[in-house]
């Protein structure tokens, strides 16, 4: 009887152990093809989040130029006036704007930041329309520690100036406003300037931020453009991003 059990399992063991060899070979083999699939995706995620990255610098080296050209319009204007003293005020809060400009900076920078160096290029333009310009700024405290993309609001204001307030007579107004709505953020650049045409993409300098903070966020952005009641808004939505979160 144990002589018949014994030749009972070598039979099974004969024909059965090339079946289950023949299974973990073909699993040890899936196994292998798994993981050459996720160090590929690894690779794949990595070269797309360089090519992003450099995609981002290169839209942020775009918009440096128009600030420098609107920026030294703006004091040829001081020059020709001979406001020496306003020019020479000018020329150092131009200063700092450049010392902005030429710094390293990382893919986000703190609103707080963005409009101080805002502040320097509006300062330039006080300078050249004095009391014709009225400039107001609306922050809620419960947003201005938010991230966002360098060079945003710069953009923002270069194109009130560029497309509308320089090209108004008479009193110019621009209102900056920065609110909280739940767990986004919302900027609004308004200003009374001459009406300009709005299309879909509204000029390079938008287009440009649009493409950067859908780059950088992987959650719904929004920059639109509109013309209500002779006051031209431009406006970006993008998730609120807290200082500490880069």
């Amino acid at each position: 009887m144990d002589g018949f059990l014994f030749f009972s399992l070598l039979m099974f063991l004969s024909l059965f152990l090339p079946l289950i060899a023949f299974v973990l070979l073909i699993a040890l083999n899936l196994i292998e093809k798994e993981f050459d699939y996720l160090q590929l995706e690894n690779k794949r995620v990595h070269l797309e989040k360089q090519l992003h990255q450099m995609e981002y610098m290169q839209l942020s080296q775009q918009i440096k130029p128009h600030f420098l050209f609107n920026s030294l319009n703006a004091m040829t204007s001081l020059a020709r006036l001979e406001r020496n003293e306003d020019l020479i005020r000018a020329m150092e809060r131009f200063s700092l704007f450049l010392r902005y400009q030429n710094k390293g900076k990382e893919s986000l920078v703190l609103f707080e930041t963005e409009l101080e160096h805002t502040r320097n290029y509006l300062y330039i333009q006080s300078m050249r329309y004095g009391k014709k310009l009225e400039i107001q700024y609306n922050i809620d405290p419960k947003a201005e520690n938010t991230l966002l993309p360098p060079y945003t609001l710069q953009t923002f204001v270069e194109n009130a100036f560029k497309h509308g307030l320089d090209h108004k007579r008479g009193e110019k107004r621009l209102d900056i406003q920065l609110r909280r709505h739940g767990d986004w953020v919302i900027l609004k650049v308004l200003d009374n300037g001459e009406p300009r045409l709005i299309t879909s993409n509204s000029g390079t300098g938008l287009d440009n931020i649009r493409k950067r903070l859908q780059l950088v966020f992987e959650m719904y952005t929004e920059v639109t453009i509109t013309r209500k009641e002779h006051v031209s808004e431009v406006k970006a939505i993008w998730p609120y991003t807290p200082k500490g979160v880069d």
